[in-house]
């Protein structure tokens, strides 16, 4: 039955291995791009820290997308520059290296000319209130170079449009204090975006981030940004958890992880499973997870696995318990 399992998981690898997509239709990205829109995104970080000598005027687009309100240019620097006045302690500052890539590498048809650029920031008005937030700009080149046309953070798109609520998850994940969760993702071998064409893309990985700056964050190995989703009541210990299921270049297998917050650290609160989202299409993270009333303190969990007879993936109910550090 060991031996079984291990054919059964390494084909499981092995799909998701050897699944990845040999061309995409994207928009080169060259390295004067990478190093021109970060050098614009720095500059925009400048100006938010109120520093001497920093320009706004050649950060933005004529027209923007403002943490969703469209507005122009000017007011948008008008808005930066009333908020900063009257927040002289506010301070902000780039916490892990920008990523930039193609506005959705999925949908070809939603590429144009505009990149996608993500970071982790850490801000706050006061240096004892400061978290960690997932920024999103969108960046255009035009006449002039690169400007920003869109700028907000994935917590704001989450809040603002329901389809976007994947991304971001709020909950008591150590059992006291709310906070948010999100996935990064990045190439091992480059330190940057994951894109489909180039060296490392089969090896890219996440980091699970927290709001809170006590929290690091972990890495989760072949993963690019999927669902993000809140767990609520699995126990009754009031300890929310956090199901993630990352998204990959193809295949329709899913791995998925339930992490919570103990003693200062995010933990793998039970062992990764399989999903098949053919099999299972529709189905949010939390149909995944249910208490066991048979069992207190024990989880239900809808496996996949592949029918040794058929070679066809099933589903399969397991009870599991919730690991808790001693």
């Amino acid at each position: 039955m060991v031996f079984t399992n291990s054919i059964k998981f390494w084909s499981i690898c092995l799909l998701l291995l050897c699944s990845i997509p040999t061309a995409f239709a994207q928009r080169t990205i060259t390295p004067a791009d990478e190093q021109q829109i970060s050098a614009l995104i720095y500059r925009w970080n400048a100006v938010l820290n109120a520093e001497k000598g920093v320009q706004s005027d050649s950060l933005y687009a004529d027209k923007v997308k403002w943490y969703g309100e469209e507005m122009t240019s000017q007011t948008v620097i008008s808005k930066i520059h009333d908020f900063l006045n009257k927040n002289k302690q506010y301070d902000q500052s780039i916490v892990d290296k920008i990523k930039i890539q193609i506005y959705d590498r999925f949908d070809i048809d939603k590429n144009t000319d505009i990149l996608r650029v993500n970071f982790v920031k850490q801000a706050g008005l006061t240096s004892d209130k400061q978290q960690y937030y997932p920024a999103e700009f969108l960046v255009k080149k035009g006449a002039n170079g690169w400007r920003i046309v869109s700028e907000t953070d994935n917590i704001t798109q989450a809040n603002q449009n329901k389809d976007l609520a994947y991304l971001v998850a709020k909950g008591k994940f150590d059992g006291k204090n709310s906070s948010y969760a999100w996935m990064t993702e990045e190439n091992p071998l480059t330190g940057g975006a994951c894109l489909g064409d180039e060296d490392g893309s089969y090896a890219c990985q996440c980091n699970l981030w927290n709001s809170n700056l006590k929290i690091q964050p972990v890495k989760i190995r072949q993963c690019l940004v999927g669902a993000v989703e809140t767990i609520k009541d699995l126990d009754g210990s009031g300890r929310d958890r956090v199901a993630l299921i990352p998204d990959w270049w193809s295949s329709a297998w899913r791995v998925v992880y339930l992490y919570d917050i103990q003693q200062g650290q995010w933990i793998k609160t039970m062992p990764s499973f399989s999903m098949h989202i053919s099999l299972q299409e529709g189905t949010t993270a939390d149909a995944l997870f249910q208490p066991d009333p048979q069992h207190p303190g024990m989880v239900k969990v809808t496996d996949v696995d592949i029918d040794e007879n058929s070679g066809l993936p099933e589903l399969k109910v397991e009870t599991r318990k919730l690991w808790e550090l001693k």
